[in-house]
């Protein structure tokens, strides 16, 4: 094996005791050995260094005394990343053994193909599976405009060549805590092809804990902030996606409108909610919804990665 590893895989850890080391010992499980984890520890104050360090040297620890956004760790970690491949892997979640064999070899096979993603199963607070998320066959190829529309990457099945982000001006946007990965993937796949493998490659833990949960009021400001600046970058978007960003915009609603709703303010969510009602069903069910109370509606919304929803 050669001193430079193949796949690079970015970590960020703040407070992950309870599932880092199932996640961890899942790339050390992996078919292939030529890797490296660059693992970013945000300031955590429970056991994760002690864990995260009782691993051998090809888990790279480096530690910051004061939390900072995610999109900032998480360009700690690329800019120390030495692999030709970009993996990322939150510590709540696992891969499968043999993610990293899989995906190396489509891209060995595709060479035009700078980004790939795949299908992953849902698990529980006590890892047990629950769902796989696609059921059918996701974006691939020039993708952007369906993307906007609907943007299905689950982080942990992905992989990046390096050189594809080597050419941005700006990796992950340092002051965003929730959609980071999106502004960034987004950006980059405006002229990027993407690949996508069917089969699953990871499992996503579904649980309080996670951030997603945690700071879901925020998650609609930080859309719509990334969504204005590809408005600003690209000067195509509104006249070749006008469609898209329209629907886009009221998806960005609807994740306002819950937060609203979190707050027991029905009568924002109405608002927020009420001019996209034309859009499609979903959003007059939304809206209607609003009527039924704070209380169904969250009922509603523990349920939506089962069955599926706007988000």
């Amino acid at each position: 094996m050669t001193d430079i590893p193949l796949v690079s895989i970015v970590m960020n850890c703040l407070d992950a005791e309870r599932y880092l080391r199932e996640a961890i010992d899942s790339v050390y499980a992996q078919t292939r050995s030529d890797w490296e984890i660059v693992f970013v520890d945000n300031g955590s104050r429970d056991s994760s260094p002690g864990i995260a360090q009782g691993y051998d040297g090809r888990l790279h620890y480096l530690r910051n005394e004061q939390t900072v956004p995610l999109g900032a760790a998480r360009n700690q970690a690329l800019r120390a990343a030495r692999g030709e491949f970009v993996c990322f892997l939150d510590c709540d979640d696992r891969w499968l053994a043999d993610k990293l064999e899989h995906q190396v070899a489509f891209l060995r096979a595709h060479p035009r193909v700078e980004f790939l993603h795949g299908n992953f199963h849902y698990i529980d607070a006590r890892g047990l599976r629950t769902a796989t998320g696609y059921r059918t066959e996701q974006a691939s190829g020039q993708a952007f405009g369906r993307l906007l529309r609907h943007f299905v990457l689950n982080l942990q099945t992905v992989m990046i060549r390096k050189s594809a982000l080597d050419r941005l001006d700006e990796l992950f946007d340092p002051i965003l805590s929730l959609a980071e990965d999106y502004d960034l993937f987004m950006r980059l796949l405006h002229d990027a092809e993407l690949g996508y493998m069917h089969e699953p490659l990871a499992e996503y833990r579904v649980h309080a804990g996670q951030s997603t949960a945690r700071f879901a009021e925020r998650y609609g400001e930080e859309m719509e902030y990334c969504v204005n600046k590809l408005r600003r970058r690209f000067a195509d978007l509104e006249t070749r996606y006008q469609a898209e960003l329209g629907y886009l915009d009221g998806k960005i609603a609807y994740w306002k409108a819950r937060a609203a709703m979190a707050r027991n303010d029905s009568g924002m969510a109405r608002a927020l909610l009420a001019p996209h009602r034309g859009r499609s069903w979903h959003f007059r069910a939304l809206h209607a919804l609003t009527y039924c109370g704070p209380g169904l509606w969250r009922g509603l919304h523990q349920l939506r990665y089962r069955v599926g929803s706007l988000a």
